[in-house]
């Protein structure tokens, strides 16, 4: 109940203007700048990566700035961004989550950046790219990360089952969701470990649509369109959906909810990921691979994960945050993230150095898996009301997660939460 509550108080900030405190006067300060950046990453390598950005930004404009980083929990991370910008501890810098970009956009808590950005070549941003974080021809966020999730897998578990790995699949034809569904269950069969984790192990809940997406869309559904259309409850998108349950609940082949099972860990075959986790293999004792989404239907329908980086337009050093995010998505920063976060800049995507920058990855993995994907991918549906719609639907899937649940009741009644709020 304490945290629906702080849930429902986040929505309602998102609902109304900004009323922080006016920025205050920088001309004449003196003393070191203290910036605050909020981002979900917690990884030190990561951390160190931004904060570099931060230390040259500094030495360009001639400042000393204090950074502090605040890595907020995935699973939390609106929520409590919301309630921080409504405080005395605001981070001026923050990361936004492309599904509740035009929510942020709308509530005004994202400062206009597209004077700070033209210092460093605007037009080199993927238009595709920037859509999501434009309104009325103003930008208002600057995707930093434009990665499409892809499968990895653990290929001794595959050799010890004795079957095909997503790799030989995928050069047969034959990579689908079916032969997917099949691999999981045989691994299960003969060797007792999962054969799928979900991403991040938040498909049940954090995760939901980040799960889901890639296989209804790939069977010709969708959560809802740009236009309004709702297509959650379609024959499609249930015929997806069913066969996920089936094997969560029928084959007994994935992670179920509630166990911490890890694919990092080698206690499941495969999971969906992008390349900013692809470092957590670094010391795998296991041989792995990596390999497109499967094939349904209709193809091979990636996920983007996209994510875009703004200034706080209330806080009290407003001016250095909106130049402090130009500088961290120029070129050159860009290209020294790609790595981790495939870029938005068309330069650094189609660079040769792109194909290697991931040093875990060969070229020919991250042109088939990532590069190729790109393309190919879509961005999850986003909505202005989406915090909304994203807590009061969390609470139907829930209904989903039993061995007797009625997929196509269940999709009905979330599609009845997404009509309340899609017009």
């Amino acid at each position: 109940m304490r945290r629906m509550m702080a849930v429902l108080l986040a929505l309602a900030v998102l609902a109304i203007p900004a009323m922080a405190q006016a920025p205050a006067e920088q001309g004449g300060a003196s003393g070191p700048v203290e910036i605050k950046i909020a981002t979900w990453t917690a990884n030190p390598d990561q951390i160190a990566l931004l904060s570099s950005f931060v230390d040259e930004f500094a030495a360009k404009e001639g400042i000393e700035i204090v950074a502090e980083f605040e890595s907020i929990d995935f699973g939390e991370y609106n929520t409590k961004l919301s309630l921080e910008l409504q405080g005395s501890e605001a981070p001026d810098v923050f990361w936004v989550l492309e599904t509740s970009a035009p929510a942020f956009i709308q509530s005004g808590l994202l400062a206009p950046l597209d004077a700070e950005l033209a210092e460093y070549d605007p037009s080199d941003f993927s238009a595709k790219a920037m859509e999501l974080w434009q309104a009325d021809g103003v930008t208002y966020a600057v995707p930093f990360s434009t990665s499409p999730f892809f499968m990895l897998y653990n290929a001794d578990l595959f050799a010890q089952a004795g079957i095909a790995t997503p790799d030989q699949l995928v050069a047969e034809g034959n990579w689908t969701w079916e032969t997917f569904r099949e691999a999981s269950k045989a691994i299960k069969d003969a060797t007792g470990v999962w054969g799928y984790q979900t991403v991040d192990g938040g498909g049940y809940d954090v995760r939901i649509l980040h799960n889901l997406c890639p296989i209804i869309r790939s069977y010709g559904g969708d959560a809802w369109t740009s236009d309004g259309q709702i297509l959650i409850n379609t024959p499609e998108s249930a015929a997806a959906v069913q066969l996920f349950h089936d094997m969560v609940y029928d084959d007994g082949s994935v992670v179920p909810p509630g166990d911490q099972s890890n694919f990092f860990a080698g206690s499941a075959a495969m999971t969906a990921a992008q390349v900013s986790r692809v470092s957590n293999l670094a010391d795998a004792d296991f041989a792995w691979g990596i390999a497109p989404m499967p094939a349904g239907p209709m193809g091979d329908v990636p996920i983007i994960g996209q994510a875009g980086i703004g200034a706080f337009s209330k806080g009290d050093n407003v001016d250095i945050a909106k130049k402090l995010v130009a500088y961290m998505t120029n070129e050159e920063c860009v290209a020294r993230m790609a790595g981790i976060w495939p870029p938005a800049r068309k330069t650094v995507l189609e660079s040769p150095d792109f194909l290697t920058s991931q040093p875990l990855l060969t070229a020919d993995q991250m042109s088939t898996a990532v590069a190729a994907s790109i393309e190919t991918g879509r961005v999850l549906p986003s909505h202005v009301m989406y915090p909304q719609i994203e807590v009061e639907s969390r609470i139907v899937w829930d209904r989903l997660w039993t061995p007797d649940a009625d997929v196509q009741a269940v999709l009905d009644a979330v599609a009845g939460v997404y009509a309340n709020y899609i017009k």
